[in-house]
């Protein structure tokens, strides 16, 4: 196929495009339904907005939070500012005695509807690039 000068532009005319002003509406919950979202926060100086990230998503009618954090974000906000449950790798420990037990990364995948990473640190994003999970939030 042979292009002939200023097909591109035409073409990017031509095309579907968003105007910087459009918007998506968000999708209404349904009745009764609860959503689920799973947050996961790592080791980065922007986990200071942990609380109001975690109060902005409680202000959305049917929506559910838990928190799962890195040892190294817990140095960027205090728990007692999070007012939903907060997981971290001791709880995933001190839960599995032996086989029988409920593994709690397990039932957090059950659990959670979405799975939302905020802030993602280098660490965090190299060791799941290299599907490395030595944490409870790899």
């Amino acid at each position: 196929m042979e292009l002939r000068p200023g097909v591109i532009a035409e073409r990017e005319a031509s095309g579907p495009h968003m105007e910087p002003s459009a918007s998506c509406p968000a999708p209404a919950l349904s009745a009764g339904k609860t959503f689920r979202v799973l947050v996961g926060v790592t080791g980065s100086v922007a986990a200071l907005k942990l609380p109001l990230l975690v109060s902005r998503l409680l202000d959305i009618p049917g929506l559910e939070v838990a928190v799962v954090t890195t040892e190294r974000a817990k140095h960027f906000y205090s728990p007692q500012d999070i007012p939903v449950t907060l997981y971290s790798d001791a709880d995933e420990w001190e839960m599995w005695k032996c086989r029988s037990d409920p593994v709690l990364h397990i039932d957090l995948r059950r659990w959670a509807d979405l799975m939302l990473v905020a802030p993602l640190d280098a660490n965090t994003l190299g060791k799941v690039a290299s599907g490395i999970c030595d944490n409870l939030l790899p």
